[in-house]
């Protein structure tokens, strides 16, 4: 990936909206291969704005990865038209928000940074423009809620799904991360597991700087609702580039909700990367005794505890605070027709329901706005 300052994705803006761009006694030469007019003209607008100058390449170009002809200071390649082996250093793939396997080809490339056009349009201006060295930039700083579950099947997935749909729903820019690997695919309870989409084992080969106007373009989304799911086969043992994708997408998004699964040896590291943790838990001694040694491998991120379902064991909140050291955020009532909305594909529906919705809503206020 690029180590370009990332920027806010914005829809792309006119030229008079830019920054003033000092131009050099030499204007920077951009070279584009496609053969795509719609993409030739946003680029065109692109290095316009950047005080760039567009170099046209002919079309179809004998090459395996890289334009003919003397070096450009800058080499962009439309990912439908990218041959086979690795393209010159700094190539930047560019694709649009329907291609797919985008990740992949830049992986197979080389590692190349990737810009979806036309969201990605500031970004690759800025990238144009820039001068090595020159200060970073800054974007917005959303929150990162993880859901972690004190045992199995307490509903944790589900609140993480109706948390990041609430929030959509209020006209957040919000998305929905899959944080179990072993958990096959939290888009199977938003009944999309036949999307194709960019997905945790896309991103695996992607090493170094994610930034957040590659890769939020690139998210599949229900409604307003974006989501990154795992999938159902086995994941390989490489490790999944959490942090910097986290990190990106906090650049994005207003809220991201992180579904951790349940608690195991694998909560510590992942839960670090949240600016707070929700403990989901039963209302029975098991339960309240499981969250407690969640909250031990929560290492001092802030954390609070949602008790959920039917309080069997006559619980309060006082005593559930007391015995695992845990705040209550609030409660969520699930009710028997949840399990069939999650299999048949209408789980974020019943989330909407009055009272579910109400649950969600208090949670979210309780753990507060975007930084």
């Amino acid at each position: 990936m690029s180590t370009a300052a990332p920027r806010p994705a914005t829809p792309f803006p006119a030229p008079a909206d830019l920054p003033a761009v000092l131009p050099a006694a030499r204007a920077r030469t951009v070279r584009l291969v496609t053969d795509d007019d719609a993409l030739r003209a946003t680029v065109e607008r692109v290095c316009a704005s950047a005080g760039a100058e567009l170099v046209p390449v002919p079309f179809p170009v004998p090459f395996s990865g890289a334009a003919p002809g003397p070096a450009a200071d800058a080499e962009l390649l439309d990912v439908r038209r990218a041959g086979t082996g690795r393209v010159a250093p700094g190539t930047v793939l560019l694709g649009r928000p329907e291609d797919t396997g985008l990740w992949d080809r830049a992986a197979e490339l080389g590692g190349c940074p990737v810009a979806v056009l036309p969201d990605a349009a500031g970004w690759l201006a800025d990238r144009l423009a820039a001068v090595p060295g020159g200060p970073p930039g800054t974007g917005r700083r959303g929150r990162v809620l993880g859901v972690l579950g004190a045992v199995g099947g307490t509903g944790t997935s589900t609140l993480a799904c109706w948390l990041a749909d609430r929030a959509a729903g209020d006209g957040r820019p919000a998305v929905l991360v899959d944080g179990d690997r072993e958990g096959c695919g939290i888009d199977v309870l938003l009944g999309l597991e036949d999307r194709d989409a960019l997905r945790w084992p896309d991103l695996l080969r992607i090493a170094g700087t994610v930034h957040a106007e590659q890769l939020w373009p690139a998210l599949a989304r229900t409604g307003q609702l974006r989501w990154l799911s795992w999938g159902r086969s086995r994941p390989d043992e490489a490790p999944a580039p959490y942090a910097p994708v986290l990190d990106a997408l906090r650049r994005a998004a207003a809220v991201v909700v992180v579904d951790l699964g349940r608690a195991g040896p694998a909560t510590p590291e992942t839960a670090a990367l949240c600016d707070e943790v929700l403990v989901v838990a039963p209302r029975t001694v098991h339960g309240v005794l499981a969250a407690r040694r969640a909250a031990e491998l929560l290492a001092g991120v802030p954390a609070r505890l949602v008790p959920a379902g039917l309080n069997v064991a006559d619980l309060d909140d006082a005593l559930a605070e007391t015995t695992t050291g845990l705040p209550v955020a609030g409660q969520v009532r699930f009710d028997g027709s949840v399990p069939e909305a999650a299999e048949t594909g209408r789980l974020l529906e019943a989330g909407r329901s009055r009272r579910a919705a109400r649950d969600v809503a208090r949670l979210l206020d309780a753990v507060g706005p975007a930084r």
